[in-house]
């Protein structure tokens, strides 16, 4: 792309334990009906105050600036800044960012991007521009804003960096991944890096697509001025909103109805110590344990996933584990259609599992397909395979008469794997393993097959 500077401004919906708004408690329920979880603070009623800000917020936020590497200021100062806009009631959004701000986070660093800041801010209502509907259902969510500085130079970088982002948000549990995240997206280019500000991109591509056509059009502009410009999914384009707002335009004041919040140094400690080891910092941690990229990286993806991996190497050689890991656990999961943070299998049977495998005391065919039932019904794998008689077949003679009986039922595919057909030998093992009831050990009777065959 040449010489480019890209910032991000990232806005995120709080993930929190309570679910309540900012500064008052109603109920945060992205289903509910239009204008059901309201009050007169919410909605900016004459008199109506705000109260102390969300607790579970504040943690969440401080947490948030720990993992990115910020310094965590020790007071909280809310500020007003004020724009006229129909999603805003009061004229105003209490944000820590402006003039006076201090935000919860400075100066941090994440995949080697410098991160600005760390604020928590209000989320206005949402309003229909069509029908001139306004729902304040959203008005008070809690938003936190990472502001990074202006450190990507390609939009491969940020891609990268987005989606490891938030692969780490979501091992505190931090953002609500179900509402998506909100950009606004600075963009300036060589040689007089004049800035301009896309505002409210709403998914990753379109943050990519947004960067690729503001350098192209900057890159043609004979009069380019700083400004803020819209993104527009229908046609790729952005387009002119207003010449940049400066910290004067919406001016920012301190806000009156909160007081100066201070943050006790031994909560941010207690916090620091909850904070889990990084997704990268794992992956690396796999991989010196010899388990392959892929693997590390997928199974590191999802701290759920992660933290059952872990319990399951206690036990189980890693490498072994990883392959089954990534290939079928996951897989099982996903094709039953459960949510990570949903999952509420026993380690203890999932590392059983891992053992009769393992061990071949099992087939894997036997195994892959009590899986799915072991996850969704903690079924105590061990029990089931003694009490069902699905252990591994283990007389060697008895497998051999299979083996020499479905030599004898497939003698066309005995013909196409002697000429070469390496594939037609897979015809012969499924009629052992329909036999046994999947009870053989596939890689025995593979073995069988081609020396009574030769």
């Amino acid at each position: 792309m040449g010489d480019v500077k890209i910032g991000l401004e990232i806005h995120g919906y709080l993930n929190m334990e309570n679910k309540r708004k900012l500064f008052c408690n109603c109920k945060i329920d992205s289903n509910a009906k239009p204008n059901t979880n309201i009050c007169p603070t919410c909605t900016s009623q004459p008199g109506s105050k705000p109260m102390l800000p969300n607790n579970d917020a504040v943690e969440k936020i401080i947490s948030i600036g720990l993992m990115l590497g910020c310094k965590i200021n020790n007071l909280l100062i809310f500020q007003r800044k004020h724009y006229s806009w129909p999603d805003l009631p009061s004229g105003y959004q209490r944000t820590m960012s402006g003039s006076f701000g201090m935000p919860v986070g400075l100066n941090g660093e994440f995949l080697g991007i410098g991160i600005e800041e760390i604020h928590l801010e209000e989320d206005p209502a949402r309003w229909d521009p069509i029908s001139g509907k306004v729902d304040y259902n959203r008005s008070g969510f809690p938003l936190v804003e990472i502001v990074t500085k202006p450190d990507f130079k390609s939009t491969s970088e940020v891609q990268t960096w987005l989606k490891t982002l938030l692969t780490t948000l979501s091992y505190i549990r931090a953002v609500d991944k179900t509402a998506g995240i909100k950009c606004d997206v600075n963009v300036s280019i060589a040689p007089n890096f004049i800035r301009t500000e896309v505002k409210n991109v709403n998914s990753i591509s379109s943050i990519l697509k947004a960067i690729n056509f503001e350098v192209e059009r900057q890159k043609k502009e004979k009069n380019n001025f700083q400004q803020t410009r819209a993104w527009d999914d229908s046609i790729g384009e952005t387009l002119f909103m207003r010449s940049k707002e400066s910290a004067q335009d919406y001016m920012f004041i301190p806000e009156p109805d909160l007081p100066v919040i201070n943050i006790d140094p031994l909560l941010v400690k207690k916090i620091a110590l909850m904070i889990p080891e990084k997704p990268s910092e794992k992956f690396m941690r796999y991989k010196k344990m010899g388990v392959d990229k892929t693997d590390a990286k997928t199974i590191s993806s999802e701290i759920v996933l992660a933290e059952l991996f872990e319990e399951v190497v206690k036990k189980i050689n890693p490498v072994f584990a990883s392959k089954w890991f990534r290939r079928d656990v996951i897989a099982a999961i996903n094709n039953l259609g459960m949510d990570y943070d949903d999952l509420k299998v026993d380690v203890s049977n999932l590392v059983d599992w891992f053992e009769l495998l393992q061990d071949k005391k099992a087939s894997p065919v036997v195994l892959k397909e009590l899986l799915p039932k072991l996850l969704k019904e903690n079924l105590n794998i061990k029990q089931y395979i003694e009490e069902q008689g699905l252990e591994s077949l283990s007389d060697m003679d008895e497998l051999e008469s299979f083996c020499k009986e479905a030599i004898l039922a497939k003698k066309e595919a005995v013909l196409d794997f002697k000429s070469g057909n390496e594939k037609a030998i897979n015809s012969i093992i499924g009629f052992v393993m329909a036999k046994t009831q999947g009870k053989a050990d596939p890689n025995k009777v593979n073995s069988i097959i081609k020396k009574l065959i030769k």
